[in-house]
Order: C-alpha cells, then sequence, then structure tokens
C-alpha cells in the first residue's frame, strides 16, 4: 500500500488522515470535512464527494476506521490458556455474564496483556454493540470506502506512545487533550493497560481551570480494572495539535512532583509533506488527530478490529462467487480453444497443434490454481458459518457451566460428537457439569472420560474430560 489511511466522526465532522509509506513517512493530507446536523446517509454522500474532489484513489491504501473510545466497553479477564484459538473460545463462552448484552449482539476483539509462569494469560477483551459497528461500517461503504479495519480510539493513543523516542520498560501515560473531551490512556511499550474518556477539554479548562481533570487523572491511575501496575506512573505525554497545554503541565507536576512531563504538540512533531497545511479547527481551535496520526505513522495494522461478523461472512461470499467466475471464465476458454482446434481440421498440423495444446496445458493449470483459492475461500466461508451456529452453542454450554469450571477445548467430531477439556478446583462442580449435560435436552450419551489431579501456582486443580452427542444439529431451537 502507498497511503495508510484513518477516518472518524465525531462532533459535527469527519476527519480525513493520510500518511505516505516509505523510508521517510510524512503526512500528505489532513482535512476536516463539516457534518453538522447531517444524518448518515449525508454523510456518506459528503465523503463521496470529498474523495471525488480530491481525486483520492482508496484502493491504493490501508484504511482504518477509528471508533471514540467512548462507544466501547473494556473488560479484564485472566484465562488458564496461553493459545489465542482457545482463549477467544472462552471470552466467547463467558463474556456474555460481563456485559448488558447477548454475545451475539457485540463485535469482540482482544489483545493479551502478559502471560504468567503456570500458564494464565491476562487480556483486555474490547466489546461495542453490534449495531454501532454496523452504523459505522455503513456510513462509510456507502461512500464507496474500502475498509481493512476498525479499531478504537486507544489503540492509535498507543501505538503513537509507542512511537516516541527512548521510552522506558516502565508504565506510562499519554492524554489526547481535544476541544471539548479528552482520552487518558496508560501503557506499557508493548501494549495499552486501560483507557478513559472524560468529558473535560481546552473549553472547559480554559472556564473553569484544572481540577477536574487533575481528579480523573488521578481516579484513573488509583482505580485500574486491568492488570495491576506494579509501580507508578513515571512519565505522561500530553498530546494537542493547538499549543495549550503548557497550563497543564504545570499544574500536573504540582501535583506529582517526580512525574515527567512532555508536551507533544502534533503541528510542530509531524513531517508535513510540501504543500499540505493543517486545518483550522486543529492549529485554532484544538480539535485532535492523535489516535489518527499514531495509526496512520505506525507499520502494524490495529491489534484490535471490530468489523463486523456479518460484513466477513458477506466478503466472503463475493469473493468465493468472484473466484467461480474466473473459474468458468478459463474453462470456457478452454473449451473453445479445443473446439476451434476440432472445427477447423488444424489438429492435423502437428506445430500448431502443439501449440494449442500448450495454451490448453497452461489454461487447465491457472484453473487449477483458481479452484485451489475457491476451496481456500469455502473454508472460510464454512468457518464463518460454523461461528455464528457455534455463538448458540456456547450460549447453552456456559448456561450449564459451574462458577468455577474452566473449559479450554471443545471439540466436535463425526458430525455430533463433543468432547470437553477443562479446569476445576473441585470435582465436586465437574459432577454438577455432568449432571447439567445429562438433563439438558439437548445431550446425550454424557460420559466422563477421566480426571486427573495437577498442582499448579495457584493450588492443586483438576483437570477432566467429558465427551457427548448431540441429540440435534440445530442448537438454537
Amino acid at each position: 500500500m502507498k497511503f495508510n489511511v484513518v477516518f472518524s466522526i465525531s462532533e459535527g465532522r469527519v476527519i480525513f488522515f493520510q500518511v505516505a509509506n516509505g523510508p521517510k513517512k510524512q503526512v500528505t493530507a489532513i482535512e476536516a470535512i463539516d457534518t453538522g446536523n447531517q444524518n448518515d446517509a449525508q454523510i456518506s454522500q459528503a465523503l463521496s464527494a470529498f474523495i471525488a474532489q480530491k481525486k483520492i484513489n482508496l484502493s491504493e491504501c490501508r484504511v482504518t476506521i477509528v471508533i471514540p473510545r467512548s462507544r466501547a466497553i473494556f473488560r479484564f479477564m485472566s484465562f488458564p490458556s496461553q493459545k489465542e484459538d482457545e482463549i477467544r473460545s472462552m471470552i466467547d463462552l463467558q463474556v456474555g455474564s460481563r456485559i448488558p448484552f447477548a454475545r451475539e449482539e457485540v463485535e469482540i476483539d482482544f489483545q493479551i496483556l502478559s502471560k504468567t509462569a503456570d500458564g494464565y494469560t491476562k487480556v483486555a477483551v474490547v466489546v461495542i454493540p453490534e449495531d454501532i459497528a454496523m452504523r459505522y461500517w455503513r456510513v462509510f461503504s456507502d461512500a464507496k470506502v474500502p475498509i481493512d479495519s476498525m479499531t478504537i480510539s486507544s489503540v492509535g493513543l498507543w501505538l503513537l506512545y509507542q512511537q516516541q523516542p527512548d521510552l522506558s520498560d516502565k508504565p506510562g501515560a499519554i492524554i489526547d487533550l481535544d476541544l471539548n473531551h479528552s482520552e487518558i490512556c496508560l501503557c506499557y511499550k508493548t501494549h495499552w493497560l486501560t483507557s478513559r474518556e472524560i468529558p473535560i477539554g481546552f473549553v472547559q479548562m480554559q472556564q473553569d481551570g484544572y481540577v477536574e481533570i487533575l481528579k480523573q487523572w488521578e481516579l484513573t491511575q488509583n482505580n485500574m480494572s486491568g492488570e495491576k501496575l506494579t509501580e507508578a506512573v513515571q512519565s505522561v505525554y500530553l498530546v494537542s495539535t493547538a499549543n495549550r497545554s503548557y497550563s497543564l503541565s504545570l499544574e500536573m507536576s504540582k501535583v506529582q512532583e517526580d512525574l515527567n512531563i512532555k508536551e507533544l504538540l502534533l503541528p510542530q512533531s509531524l513531517p508535513l509533506a510540501r504543500g499540505v497545511q493543517w486545518p483550522n479547527v486543529m492549529t485554532e481551535d484544538g480539535v485532535s488527530v492523535a489516535a489518527l496520526a499514531g495509526i496512520a505513522f505506525s507499520a502494524q495494522r490495529p491489534p484490535i478490529d471490530l468489523i463486523p461478523h456479518a460484513v466477513r461472512s458477506t466478503q466472503a461470499q463475493r469473493t468465493y462467487k468472484r473466484q467461480l467466475i474466473i473459474l468458468t471464465i478459463w474453462i470456457s476458454a478452454a473449451l473453445i480453444s479445443l473446439a476451434l482446434v476440432l472445427a477447423t481440421g488444424f489438429f492435423s498440423k502437428n506445430v500448431q497443434l502443439a501449440r494449442l495444446e500448450d495454451q490448453l496445458h497452461r489454461t487447465k493449470h491457472d484453473a487449477l490454481q483458481v479452484e485451489a483459492e475457491l476451496k481456500k475461500i469455502h473454508s472460510i466461508e464454512t468457518f464463518v458459518q460454523g461461528r455464528l451456529i457455534f455463538a448458540d452453542l456456547a450460549r447453552r454450554i456456559y448456561s450449564l457451566l459451574p462458577p468455577h469450571v474452566y473449559l479450554v477445548n471443545i471439540t466436535i467430531s463425526d458430525g455430533n460428537v463433543m468432547s470437553f477439556q477443562g479446569i476445576s478446583t473441585t470435582p465436586v462442580e465437574i459432577n454438577q457439569f455432568q449432571k447439567g449435560l445429562v438433563e439438558s435436552k439437548k445431550f446425550s450419551n454424557v460420559s466422563l472420560d477421566n480426571v486427573n489431579k495437577r498442582v499448579t501456582q495457584q493450588g492443586e486443580v483438576e483437570y477432566f474430560k467429558i465427551t457427548c452427542a448431540l441429540k440435534s444439529a440445530d442448537i438454537r431451537k
């Protein structure tokens, strides 16, 4: 990709931020598109008109959509596994009890925070309602914007923090100062710890002073709900586009004398291509682009992707159909070539026949390659469709799961034979889980295959395996 492009929608405007890839990255475009009180359809039209007017070729871009932190729910969880596939399955089973939505009503992704010596993994789970994810998707897809990923502003702030020179391995913070709100993000170099969006920006600080934002800064440090800090935050970056953070840095240094405070003024720190200028709403009013800059200047894709699963399924089906059409064209071309050979009598001429046979051979080779790609697409489509069914199955299993039983593996073989592997602190709850499966109308032939005791740093646990059969292929009924 020649460019990294990031969009965001907030406070009556769409922000467009573009960075050229290459050895020397620089900002090639910054625009604030005024949308006022427009509805989503009108915003899509304004975006489409802007892209056409600026002659932007988004097919050459990695496009990321940024969702505000206020739209997301954070949950910090710990699981007895260090395999990402197992962790994702455990999240699907347990997150429903941690959020005010059904599992099918949300989009979920996670980032690993740390791994312990006894096999546990701490993760930050990001959840947004599906209707919010679909709303952002429709606004940009209706404007013909090809979206590569959708993430939250906290990820962009962490990526911006990660790009700063001379970072220590100790915890730090980045505070994004905007016109009417701010976002506080606590970070390590390798991941973020937590973040909060607060309704305090330059306008309120100018009117009421800095008491409230300092209080929120203290609350953020003292009320960590994620991975616990082993030591205090020692450095903080105050990021803004308008040069107004000096007074805040003075007030923060009074509260925490040993805190290393650095002001990061983006118009001065980000390299601009020739002819590019910062919009006045940023340099004068203070509208922030910190999260967008962090994503656009990063070589890595955002670790959190919240593109709706329904969209992924549709994309897989379209790709499958497109490859099927290509395969049909190749096969038709091969048949037409063969028909021409038989109809014109050229088969008697060895030289021309050899050329046609070589062409047919190449056509068959290409057709086999397309067919192989189709099989991959079909596997993806089957996987996506299977996830939709698994969500219903997972919800039913979770309803039977006792509080201190953790499942580390679920397999389905021979169509309807299921195997559960898990961990429990007491054998009583294993028996309770087995009893629940026996009494359920959806399972049969429930068998406790084995129970083994193991000793971990957390104490003695019971590893077990249960097998059973599904009575019905459609568990959603």
